[in-house]
């Protein structure tokens, strides 16, 4: 069985997520993917026709980031056009799962160089948002409209799913704040 390292991990500057406003809001997704994968590239000298896949993942695939945002990210950081791509629809948590599949990929033989990432732009999000309040939908949420779904399992936000968990496990704000900040690293 095959051993599977990470070699590297790079990220962009963070940003305020305003639609229109925010530092990052004027970039595409992909130039977003792009810039890592540059990165990458650049810091390790990798020969791009040697990467085997691309498995990116993104919270929220609509609007710009409705496409498959890791080959597209791929093509815009210059890429050989052979590498595929793909894009997972996982929440939060897809960043962590594409890595998971990158290396259960390599570890069963059956690729050699994955890389593995993801991309939420706020700035994206928010304006979808906004355009389907304006359509009629009540809410945004994750079971995309589907108010039979919605019905049948309500899917909540982040945030308050986040609030549903501290209040059931007994967390207090600051506790809550403190366990954000350690696994963010501040």
């Amino acid at each position: 069985m095959a051993d599977a390292f990470i070699i590297d991990a790079v990220r962009t500057p963070r940003g305020i997520g305003k639609p229109g406003k925010g530092a990052l809001a004027h970039l595409h997704p992909h130039d977003l993917g792009a810039t890592l994968l540059k990165a990458l590239k650049e810091r390790n000298n990798i020969r791009t026709d040697e990467v085997d896949d691309i498995i990116w993942s993104t919270s929220t695939r609509k609007g710009p980031q409705g496409g498959n945002v890791g080959r597209l990210s791929a093509l815009a950081a210059g890429y050989d056009v052979k590498v595929s791509g793909t894009t997972l629809d996982r929440a939060c948590g897809g960043g962590v799962t594409a890595v998971n599949l990158a290396a259960a990929q390599i570890i069963s033989g059956m690729e050699n160089c994955v890389i593995a990432g993801g991309t939420e732009m706020m700035s994206v999000m928010l304006s979808e948002m906004q355009l389907e309040m304006a359509a009629g939908m009540k809410q945004y949420d994750l079971s995309s409209g589907n108010e039979h779904l919605q019905q049948l399992h309500p899917q909540s936000n982040q945030g308050v799913a986040a609030d549903a968990i501290a209040a059931i496990e007994g967390f207090t704000t600051c506790a809550l704040l403190a366990a954000t900040e350690s696994l963010l690293g501040g």
